[in-house]
């Protein structure tokens, strides 16, 4: 699955004054970080174009170099893993927090996700790709999108109250 370039820009900037999903540190440094890995032509990153605004990770300053650089893991794969679980991580809290809500047939993938969110550390880099191509399709389709201000959201399912 090779995805379309895609720009979500208030999905980026709800990354300012969070805390870094790899580490937790709130210094004032976390920011969108892109996916780098060897799929990253797959998340539309061409000469000068970044990956798909989806596939995105909360991190700060130092975990965001850590995982720009090859000391993140021992090996692509294992790199490429790592990286896809901390942004399936940040859609999953975004979603929680009713950050971003989940319309449509979303909420099923969405709460089927949360419910086996203790498995995600066990799954292939395979599935974890699987998984975060989902997710950015259904930022797509619209499917997923940044809450309201103000709206109330219930649970990890999405539905405005």
């Amino acid at each position: 699955m090779i995805l379309q370039p895609s720009r979500f820009p208030k999905l980026l900037a709800l990354a300012k004054g969070r805390d870094c999903v790899r580490c937790g540190n709130n210094e004032g440094s976390t920011v969108a970080a892109h996916y780098q890995g060897y799929r990253s032509h797959s998340y539309s990153k061409g000469r000068g174009i970044k990956p798909h605004d989806a596939m995105t990770a909360f991190l700060c300053y130092q975990c965001h170099s850590i995982a720009d650089s090859s000391v993140f893991a021992n090996s692509p794969e294992a790199h490429s893993r790592e990286f896809l679980l901390l942004i399936i991580a940040t859609q999953m809290h975004l979603l929680l927090e009713g950050r971003t809500i989940a319309r449509g047939l979303a909420p099923v993938f969405t709460t089927k996700l949360m419910l086996n969110a203790s498995d995600l550390p066990d799954c292939s880099e395979t599935e974890l790709h699987e998984t975060a191509c989902r997710l950015a399709q259904l930022w797509d389709s619209k499917e997923i999108t940044i809450a309201p201000a103000g709206a109330m959201v219930s649970s990890f399912v999405g539905v405005s109250q």
